[in-house]
């Protein structure tokens, strides 16, 4: 019996899709995106993301028809209570990653060393 039951459990364990958390951080308004509360450079942005069972979100994620050109307007304002800047996955350059101000929809890039949020996906 005891079998049985830890058989039963062990299918329902692994059968169960994990959910990614968003600890340190904020849901975005539609719930697709978690923003770090810290700002961190872009590559303690990526390992936030992945110690919350996340990744860093690309610009194709964040901005569906992005036209890959910085300035005003180029995304959709994802969530009102964050703002300025939230790093993505998707890179500039060597030295450069695009990011976003989740409040107004603002695309640039910058130096991976400044410190911005950590958008995940």
């Amino acid at each position: 019996m005891k079998k049985i039951l830890l058989a039963t459990v062990m299918a329902i364990v692994m059968t169960t899709s994990a959910h990614a958390a968003c600890e340190g951080g904020t849901l975005s308004d539609d719930g697709k995106f978690c923003i770090s509360d810290i700002t961190l450079n872009w590559w303690s942005a990526a390992n936030w993301c992945k110690a919350n069972g996340r990744r860093l979100a690309t610009m194709y994620e964040v901005c569906p028809g992005w036209d890959e050109n910085v300035g005003t307007g180029k995304c959709p304002v994802i969530t009102s209570s964050i703002g300025p800047y939230a790093w993505t996955a998707t890179a500039n350059n060597s030295n450069y990653a695009f990011f976003i101000d989740p409040s107004t929809g603002f695309v640039d890039s910058g130096d991976r060393s400044y410190l911005d949020h950590a958008l995940c996906k």
